[in-house]
């Protein structure tokens, strides 16, 4: 008879999967090579439902998988994952190789990238429907800053200057030579020097500053980004050399992890620490060349952002804030940390803040663009809060502060 509401699940599972896996000993040659089943093995799967065949397919399938498992080892391959639907409508067993088991593990994690025109989501072919503007991963990156669409109208034009043409004519990885940021706190780090350096040497001067360490300040993070982001797909943003990404990955904690940056000398040098780390094969970590005042994801779609020592690099802070706001989910939240302000004892805290935007205004770091751009505890605290986000938290350490605050529920609690 047929199964009903109650034959068990994976009994059902258990049947189909034994009845596709089970290779009978002539459908192997001498030398192991799998065949194609027969048409009519699939209709004898569909028939062997009942609770009896039930229990006399499992006792096949494990000598089946046991053979399979042996077979399996020597041919190099690994059997693809059948569904029960998949019995009745294909009888052959198919087989892939370990690198289509790689390339199809990027499946498992679909990562909300959107157009950085229209902030509307990008197909399975890099496509935003709307305007036609496609995008494309190059050698494991993503450029989804404006102007990058393959089929924009910018990348035929003609070179508008002499830095332009020259920047042009470099390879790839030594653009970076050639900034394309005017702003002090960007384009240091779009140098292959700096990215070379950052974790051999630049950030360990962070100590002295107060920063606790990559380690602890990766801790603190995810203590902040809590049970909303867990299983979720977080955003690195300016992740750098991807110091902080990495350790997202080893956590488990997260089903994906974007690792953002402006700078492609950076995104290169942390694609390539991920390599050496063995981070990339499980497929779920993305790299995006993005600018943090234009994110490229659609409303609401990210279950958490992170900007680790990054706020006071960044042009336009206010921008930037709220277009973390824009992106994160209701009750996610948006971490990091940065450099404060040296504070003078004498001065209370109305009195430091107007010296600091006098300093600023004399030494032009408002916007990080002659300089890195120091900030107080009360400026980040009324940042958040201009750009809608609530809880603000911190803890202070010397010059280092790590800060958090969350984007609230509506009314209606959406």
């Amino acid at each position: 008879r047929l199964p009903d509401a109650s034959t068990p699940a994976d009994a059902l599972y258990d049947a189909s999967h034994a009845m596709m896996s089970f290779t009978p000993p002539v459908a192997r040659s001498a030398s192991s090579a799998p065949i194609a089943h027969r048409p009519c093995a699939a209709m004898r799967a569909r028939k062997m439902t009942s609770r009896g065949a039930v229990s006399r397919v499992r006792a096949r399938a494990s000598a089946a998988d046991a053979s399979a498992s042996a077979s399996d080892d020597e041919d190099g391959v690994a059997p693809r994952a059948v569904t029960p639907d998949a019995v009745y409508g294909n009888a052959q067993e198919e087989r892939v190789t370990p690198s289509e088991v790689e390339a199809r593990a990027r499946e498992r994690v679909r990562f909300p990238l959107a157009c950085p025109v229209s902030f509307r989501a990008l197909n399975a072919d890099g496509v935003d429907v709307t305007s036609g503007l496609k995008y494309v991963e190059d050698d494991g990156r993503w450029n989804l800053t404006v102007g990058s669409a393959v089929n924009a109208a910018s990348r035929d034009a003609a070179p508008g200057s002499l830095y332009d043409l020259v920047r042009g004519a470099l390879p790839s990885e030594l653009k970076g030579l050639l900034p394309t940021s005017s702003y002090f706190g960007t384009a240091t780090f779009e140098t292959p020097q700096v990215a070379f350096a950052y974790e051999r040497g630049w950030r360990d001067s962070f100590k002295r500053a107060g920063f606790p360490g990559p380690d602890e300040e990766a801790q603190l993070a995810m203590e902040a980004l809590g049970d909303a982001a867990k299983d979720g797909i977080i955003v690195d943003a300016s992740c750098g050399s991807g110091l902080f990404s990495r350790r997202f990955l080893k956590s488990g904690l997260y089903k994906g992890v974007v690792a953002l940056d402006y700078s492609d000398a950076m995104l290169r040098q942390a694609k390539t620490y991920m390599d050496e780390e063995k981070l990339l094969g499980d497929a779920n970590v993305v790299f995006v060349r993005a600018d943090i005042a234009r994110l490229p994801f659609p409303e609401a779609s990210l279950d958490g952002v992170h900007a680790g020592a990054a706020i006071h690099c960044w042009p336009d802070s206010t921008t930037a804030i709220a277009e973390i706001t824009r992106v994160l989910k209701p009750g996610a939240t948006f971490c990091g940390t940065t450099f404060l302000n040296l504070q003078l004892p004498f001065l209370n805290e109305d009195q430091q803040q107007l010296f600091d935007s006098v300093s600023r205004d004399i030494s032009r770091t408002a916007n990080a663009e002659r300089g890195f751009r120091w900030w107080s505890k009360r400026e980040l605290q009324d940042l958040c809060a201009d750009c809608g986000l609530v809880d603000f938290k911190c803890d202070v350490r010397n010059q280092f502060i790590f800060f958090s605050a969350k984007k609230p529920f509506t009314q209606d609690g959406a």
